[in-house]
């Protein structure tokens, strides 16, 4: 057995490193909500400055993430993830009972001082934790194992969540009788939680020969513009930026939404919190099952609406939630409910962008990029932290808050239209997989066959048989990595089309020579980038149901290219509406719903001699595969 085997979900590898996270999120809850509590108990003297607390503490935890980003992606790459995350598990005992020093003093800024090491071990922590994903599973389990992980952080933040504000509440009623319980609980999970960290296998040092970055400053820089050099990756670390920051902005608005709906005590809140966090765990398991073992974008914008249209109808709540004769009351269902669809829908958002950047950096590169996404996304966090101070900011004779709570989740849901419009438009392979997606789920059942042969780096030419006019969206839906199309210019005439076409990154062909000289060697470079192009070399839809002959400028394409032909056979699609069969292309009722679909991927072409040697690989793959 190799040093770091990949493993399945139930291995004790992965099973010691979800304990670990769930454990150790299940502390970082308890010990800040019970600040949290502690905190607004010490300046509730001072009138309206419990928001102030809420942001301040935030801005705390947060900045440790910018100052050692760079550290943090240098610890992951140099050492064993492994040891670095045992080692952050010790710093965490160290840090709690600190914190518990902190406590006892009551000084707020010893408080805030031991938020700030709890950052600064989460920061470290963090891109070792990530990073783990990838080197313990295979590919097809990371989005299956990224929705575990938002299940466990959903548990462990139910869990931290109710015993914080109930030990906060304990606290305020006894300080000196209930310290001990507080150091039991918080120093005991750190305990338990550093045992478990030692079942995590031990893994190889990713880039053992990386130096220490003395300047992080400049390093940080460095880890920046690798990200940025990537726009697929930089793209979706803009989108996780966005997710945490609205996340965090939401959490904070939710301690002072329920105060203003009449709760008193810490517990009151926690239904809130609870339909919140839950929404994100169910969204995080939907879309590790919705991603049927792929890296899926096509459910981001499914994520996105259910942000804005959730938070937008928070503003709807009536403030009548506590402090009635009936505990359970309409305007606490419905909030709940609001709540529980914001999560799902964040859920759905998020685990799509984790799962693409952990599968799609590079094993040596991986600790240096997730620091920099974690750079960005505390940097969003922070400014956010900031924006909500200034949305609380008492104003006026009555030093009422410059925005209510409801006011304020109508901001969120303002601000994530834009997103929505720029998933929709700017990122159009992920709408158009979005759309195939619901059709998958509905009209089509696809069946992939040794989907392996599609690989997940470099660049490949695809070359297919041609059926019906879905043909090239459906191989955008069963490749998680974008696609280039060549197409048939002719074809779009209207103006809009073909931008839209070409906006999804597709090659158009012309009659022309010269014309196709330049997609041609369009097509070449893309390949020589690492991207995955794909081409029907028929040069049109069957109309009988056999496959026609090749045309040779598949030829032209690979000529000079590194890159291998991978064939595929479509199967089963002759007979459905968008198919010539019955002497038409549209106008028939389809024979069945849902219409089966089989989609056989063949071992890659390298310098494939002529097409007639392609075309008998993609002949062979039906006919071998139904006997087999």
């Amino acid at each position: 057995m190799s040093a770091n085997p990949r493993t399945g979900l139930l291995s004790g590898s992965f099973l010691g490193l979800l304990t670990t996270q769930l454990l150790t999120a299940v502390n970082d809850n308890v010990f800040r909500w019970l600040v949290i509590g502690i905190g607004k108990k010490l300046v509730e003297d001072g009138s309206g400055q419990e928001g102030s607390i809420l942001a301040a503490g935030t801005a705390c935890f947060v900045l440790p993430y910018l100052f050692l980003a760079a550290t943090a992606g240098y610890l992951a790459d140099r050492f064993s993830k492994r040891d670095v995350i045992v080692a952050c598990k010790i710093g965490e005992i160290v840090i709690m009972s600190l914190g518990i020093y902190a406590i006892m003093t009551q000084s707020i800024v010893f408080l805030f001082v031991v938020v700030a090491l709890m950052g600064a071990q989460s920061a470290l922590f963090s891109p070792s934790k990530l990073g783990c994903i990838p080197e313990i599973l295979p590919a097809e389990k990371i989005s299956a194992a990224n929705g575990l992980f938002g299940l466990t952080t959903v548990a462990a933040t139910v869990v931290g969540m109710a015993i914080g504000n109930w030990l906060s509440d304990r606290w305020r009623q006894d300080p000196q009788a209930n310290i001990a319980l507080c150091a039991a609980v918080t120093i005991g999970l750190a305990m338990v939680g550093t045992g478990f960290s030692l079942l995590i296998h031990r893994l190889p040092a990713a880039n053992a020969q990386r130096r220490f970055p003395f300047n992080t400053f400049a390093q940080t820089i460095r880890d920046l513009r690798l990200l940025a050099s990537n726009k697929a990756m930089f793209r979706v670390a803009l989108g996780i930026v966005f997710f945490w920051s609205i996340g965090s902005l939401a959490q904070m608005n939710i301690d002072q939404f329920a105060a203003e709906s009449g709760a008193r005590l810490e517990k009151d809140k926690i239904p809130l919190l609870f339909g919140l966090v839950l929404g994100v765990g169910v969204g995080s398991i939907l879309a590790g099952i919705l991603s049927r073992g792929r890296v899926e974008l096509g459910i981001l914008p499914l994520g996105a609406f259910g942000v804005a249209a959730s938070s937008m109808l928070l503003f709807t709540v009536r403030p009548e939630i506590f402090g009635q004769e009936v505990v359970i009351n309409a305007n606490l269902v419905w909030s709940c409910f609001l709540l529980f669809s914001l999560g799902c829908g964040a859920g759905l958002f998020h685990i799509p962008l984790q799962s693409y950047l952990q599968h799609r950096s590079e094993a040596k590169q991986r600790g240096s990029i997730l620091a920099a996404s974690n750079f960005l996304t505390f940097s969003g966090i922070l400014i956010f932290s900031g924006l909500f101070f200034v949305m609380r900011l008492p104003v006026g004779d009555n030093a009422e808050p410059l925005l209510a709570t409801r006011s304020i989740f109508l901001v969120c849901g303002l601000m994530t239209v834009p997103v929505l419009v720029y998933i929709l438009w700017l990122v159009p392979q992920a709408s158009a997989r979005f759309l195939v997606w619901l059709a998958s789920l509905t009209i089509y059942r696809i069946k992939l066959v040794d989907s392996h042969h599609l690989p997940e780096r470099g660049g490949a030419l695809l070359v297919a048989n041609h059926v019906t006019w879905l043909d090239g969206i459906l191989l955008l839906m069963v490749s998680s990595r974008p696609v280039r199309m060549i197409a048939w210019g002719p074809h779009l005439q209207r103006r809009w089309l073909k931008r839209l076409v070409e906006s999804w990154g597709a090659i158009l062909i012309y009659p022309e020579s010269e014309s196709n000289a330049r997609a041609f060697e369009t097509a070449r470079v893309a390949l020589e980038n690492g991207e995955l192009v794909c081409i029907f070399p028929e040069g049109g839809l069957t109309q009988t149901g056999e496959m026609q002959s090749f045309r040779p400028e598949m030829m032209e394409i690979l000529e000079g290219a590194s890159a291998p032909a991978i064939p595929i056979f479509l199967d089963e699609l002759w007979g459905s509406i968008f198919s010539f069969e019955r002497g038409r292309f549209f106008w028939k009722w389809p024979r069945k719903i849902p219409y089966r679909i089989s989609v056989y991927f063949g071992a890659p072409i390298d310098n494939p001699t002529d097409v007639d040697e392609v075309r008998d690989a993609i002949e062979a793959l039906g006919p071998v595969t139904e006997s087999s």
